[in-house]
């Protein structure tokens, strides 16, 4: 669930998602469903990543690590080190990454709060993480 921002124009279209949440569904590494109550934003969403044949691929894949940040605000370059978990659908930039595809398109989607374990250990919850230092 997405109920931060998402970038590109949609983010300056659409603002924070807090209010009406982006839910997607990615399986094989491709977004299969995208939901929304505010259903301009799910139809946007959904067709700039249907744009070309790797638009709805997952490209990039981190996790926001600024725990000094309070809030997303609308700059996606800022939004996607906002503590918790960043996607990008479409371009990995292979002359960065190494990846061997390419997408005319590439969009950021930033969430708030969630909950991240990895190898069955919790290393986040509700947006904190749990790691000592």
């Amino acid at each position: 669930m997405i109920d931060g921002v998402v970038g590109d124009w949609l983010c300056a279209k659409f603002g924070s998602l807090r209010e009406h949440p982006l839910t997607i569904r990615v399986k094989g590494n491709r977004v299969v469903e995208a939901h929304s109550t505010n259903h301009d934003l799910e139809s946007d969403f959904w067709s700039y990543t249907h744009t070309d044949e790797n638009s709805d691929r997952v490209g990039e894949f981190a996790i926001g690590t600024n725990i000094e940040l309070k809030d997303v605000i609308g700059q996606i370059l800022q939004d996607e080190k906002y503590p918790g978990v960043h996607i990008a659908f479409g371009n990995p930039y292979g002359a960065h990454t190494g990846a061997e595809w390419y997408s005319s398109t590439h969009i950021d989607v930033v969430g708030r709060k969630f909950d991240i374990w990895v190898d069955s250990e919790q290393i986040m919850r509700d947006g904190k993480f749990l790691l000592e230092a």
